[in-house]
C-alpha cells in the first residue's frame, strides 16, 4: 500500500476514536455506563416516545423511574441484572433530535431530563424526593434546612475537600426537604487541572449533574451527611459554564403501563 494511502488511514482512525467533545456531541464513552445496557435488562412491554417542538440532534434524554431509586430502595442484596434495570434510561433520538424514544420500560413514573451541550441548556422534571414539605412548613426551619445544605455539599473555606472535592465548581439547583431528609440536585465542574488515565492533561472541563440524597445528622450543627448519590450526567466538554437550568413540569411524573406511551408538542424554553 502506498505511503500516502497508510498516512491518510491512520488519520482517519485517530479522528474515528476522537471523543464526541471536538465533534459537539453530548455523550462520551465516560459517560455511558450511567445508563441501563437495554441488552442487559429485562424485557418489558412499555416503552415511551416524546416529540419535542425543535429538534436538537445533540440532545441527550434520559428517563429516571421513581420506583427504584437510591433513597427509596438501597442497592445491597440486589443481583447485577437488577442494578442494571434500575439505573437511567437514555433514550434513542430519531429526525433530528425531534423524538426520544424509550423501549423495554416497566411500569413505573417516569421523570426525564434533556441535557444539550451544544447549546448548554439542561431542562428537567425531577421529583427529588419522596413527601416533600408542602408550602404550608415552618418557612423559617425550611430556609435553615436549606441553608445548611448548601453549607454541607457547597465549597468549604475552612478545610480542603469537602464533598466530591474534586470538582472545583458546584452549583445548587433546587433542594426538596422532607422532614430531617432532603433530594438535591447540582451541577459540578473541574475548571482545575484533569488528567487522563494515561496521565495526560485534558483539554476538556469535566462536567457533573447530581441528584443526592442528604440526611440531617442528629448532633447539632453537624450538617447534613450524603446517603445516597445518582450521578445523572458526566461528560467532558470545551464549554467552562453551568448548563442553563429550568425546570420543566411537562417532563416530571410521565407514567407508562404495559404499552406504548407517547408524548407530543413538548417546548423547550
Amino acid at each position: 500500500m502506498p505511503k500516502q494511502l497508510i498516512a491518510s488511514a491512520f488519520v482517519l482512525l485517530v479522528l474515528a476514536g476522537m471523543p464526541a467533545l471536538f465533534a459537539g456531541g453530548s455523550v462520551v464513552p465516560v459517560g455511558t455506563y450511567l445508563y441501563a445496557d437495554l441488552e442487559k435488562v429485562p424485557d418489558a412491554t412499555g416503552s415511551l416516545e416524546l416529540r419535542f417542538t425543535t429538534p436538537g440532534p445533540h440532545r441527550l434524554v434520559i428517563a429516571f423511574g421513581r420506583k427504584y431509586r437510591k433513597d427509596s430502595k438501597g442497592r445491597e442484596g440486589t443481583t447485577e441484572p437488577e442494578r442494571e434495570a434500575f439505573k437511567p434510561r437514555l433514550a434513542e433520538l430519531r429526525e433530528d433530535g425531534r423524538c426520544a424514544f424509550f423501549a423495554k420500560l416497566p411500569p413505573d413514573y417516569y421523570d426525564v431530563m434533556v441535557i444539550d451541550a451544544s447549546t448548554m441548556t439542561f431542562h428537567e422534571g425531577i421529583s427529588l424526593i419522596k413527601n416533600a414539605l408542602a408550602d404550608s412548613i415552618d418557612s423559617e426551619r425550611e430556609k435553615l434546612y436549606i441553608d445548611e445544605i448548601r453549607k454541607s455539599l457547597g465549597l468549604r473555606d475552612d478545610r480542603i475537600g469537602g464533598w466530591e472535592g474534586f470538582f472545583d465548581n458546584k452549583q445548587i439547583e433546587r433542594i426538596d426537604v422532607a422532614d430531617n431528609r432532603a433530594g438535591v440536585l447540582m451541577q459540578q465542574m473541574r475548571l482545575g487541572t484533569a488528567l487522563a488515565e494515561s496521565g495526560a492533561v485534558l483539554k476538556g472541563c469535566i462536567h457533573s449533574i447530581d441528584v443526592i440524597w442528604v440526611e440531617r445528622a442528629i448532633a447539632e450543627g453537624a450538617g447534613w451527611q450524603v446517603i445516597n448519590r445518582q450521578q445523572v450526567y458526566r461528560d467532558e466538554i470545551l464549554a467552562r459554564t453551568f448548563f442553563k437550568h429550568s425546570l420543566l413540569p411537562t417532563l416530571s411524573g410521565i407514567r407508562v403501563g404495559t404499552k406504548a406511551k407517547k408524548l407530543a408538542d413538548i417546548a423547550l424554553p
